[in-house]
């Protein structure tokens, strides 16, 4: 059974997935205005995919831009993301580089949970070791924008991030058709059921895994991702077309 995490006041592993809303801006103007919205629509939580921002490669400015943005959102939880161009995102940075920054962000004490690419990267555990030392909490993620490996071979991730000692474990994927998103949403509740206790993100991207990014609670997955503009992956619904098709989900789920 998953164990709960809290980050500030939002408790992920229990009751309805949290809808958590991407930031894409490329400047402070455009961040600050995504931030705010977010803020507005009430998301439970917030991702800032800095692969966006043309900040980046200044390290020195990632800890007021991030002060600017946990001001803009207030108590709603924070999460620093660089995706890389092997993972689909759009930064092209050195390892060096990427520990450098999300440590940064870590030690700012203005992100609340650090999105780390466990297969891209290596040393990883010991990343994740100095990241936690700040007081955050880590994502271990997988992404694979192209295709859905078989069901053991997904099963055998999640087990190797658990091993990693991350907070959460993160893993999406690209269907080429439907039983691949069958095979996800399985493996993702055989490992919430048997494998490990941490919560864990499973989702299947594109219009043919749109089902996983809804049906969440339902095969164990404890956090789905909407847009509130440009979307940071594909698949993703504005967040009050999400939060609608859950509540009905919920809903249907309490009266059987």
């Amino acid at each position: 059974m998953t164990k709960e995490i809290q980050i500030r006041e939002v408790r992920i592993g229990s009751g309805q997935p949290k809808i958590c809303v991407p930031m894409t801006g490329k400047d402070r103007s455009a961040l600050l205005e995504e931030a705010g919205r977010i803020r507005d629509i009430k998301a439970d939580l917030a991702e800032w995919r800095a692969d966006f921002y043309e900040g980046l490669s200044h390290e020195e400015s990632l800890p007021d831009m991030l002060r600017e943005i946990r001001n803009a959102l207030g108590e709603i939880p924070l999460i620093f993301t660089i995706r890389t161009v092997s993972e689909g995102g759009n930064a092209e940075i050195s390892e060096k580089e990427y520990e450098k920054y999300t440590l940064t962000a870590a030690e700012s004490g203005n992100a609340d949970l650090i999105d780390i690419e466990y297969f891209s990267h290596e040393n990883v555990s010991e990343l994740i070791r100095r990241i936690q030392m700040t007081g955050a909490k880590v994502i271990a993620s997988t992404h694979d924008f192209e295709k859905t490996d078989d069901s053991k071979t997904l099963k055998n991730r999640f087990i190797d991030m658990d091993a990693s000692g991350a907070d959460i474990l993160k893993m999406a994927v690209m269907p080429q058709r439907f039983e691949d998103v069958a095979d996800l949403m399985q493996v993702t509740s055989e490992v919430t059921e048997e494998y490990t206790e941490k919560p864990v993100i499973a989702m299947s991207m594109g219009n043919l895994g749109s089902m996983s990014r809804i049906a969440g609670e339902n095969f164990g997955s404890s956090v789905t991702f909407a847009t509130v503009g440009k979307a940071s992956a594909p698949g993703q619904f504005p967040v009050e077309e999400l939060r609608m098709m859950m509540n009905a989900l919920h809903k249907k789920n309490v009266e059987d």
